[in-house]
């Protein structure tokens, strides 16, 4: 049985820690108070406002001068535009790239490579068309391998596949960097 002593200190110990609870719950629901969070693509014209893909699609993409950028600007594009027209350009995107091929892997006997890395870096620049002015900077690099045969097809293929590949990774990574940034920007 329980003694009247022992159920009052109960008692106040559930009373504290109800509190004690009330006032983490209050402190924390203060602090999440001036939180937003939204969807990154969200759609905000009902709001009045422009979305980030609306500022995304009035990118220009400058042109390219070989078929591994043609790739890279393909991807960017549809990742912009989504497969649509692109708005009048508000923004200017110039990058400039470098790759690399290197052999991974040389059998002594046969002295041709078994293995091929590919490697493309991506210098970019976004910039206000207006004012000219810098809005963002930044390197974006990717690689790829490919088994390399004696089949000469074979090889062009899967270099042109290895190409196709770091294309897509680099387009992805400025195309979520643009995001961002047009995210963050938006919200300053």
């Amino acid at each position: 049985m329980s003694s009247p002593e022992t159920l009052a200190r109960v008692r106040g110990r559930s009373r504290a820690a109800r509190t004690a609870l009330a006032i983490a719950l209050s402190l924390g629901a203060a602090s999440l108070a001036g939180c937003q969070v939204r969807p990154l693509y969200a759609d905000l014209s009902i709001q009045g406002e422009s979305s980030v893909q609306d500022k995304l699609r009035s990118v220009a993409i400058a042109s390219a001068s070989d078929r591994k950028l043609q790739q890279f600007r393909k991807e960017l594009m549809f990742r912009l535009y989504g497969g649509g027209e692109p708005d009048p350009a508000l923004y200017d995107l110039a990058y400039t790239a470098s790759s690399r091929s290197a052999s991974l892997a040389v059998p002594v006997q046969i002295d041709e490579p078994s293995a091929v890395s590919l490697d493309l870096s991506i210098d970019f620049i976004l910039s206000e068309r207006a004012t000219g002015l810098t809005l963002l900077t930044g390197t974006s690099f990717a690689s790829a391998t490919y088994d390399y045969s004696s089949q000469r097809f074979a090889n062009t293929r899967a270099q042109i596949d290895a190409e196709n590949r770091v294309a897509k990774a680099v387009a992805q990574d400025v195309g979520n960097r643009l995001a961002a940034y047009f995210a963050v920007a938006e919200s300053k």
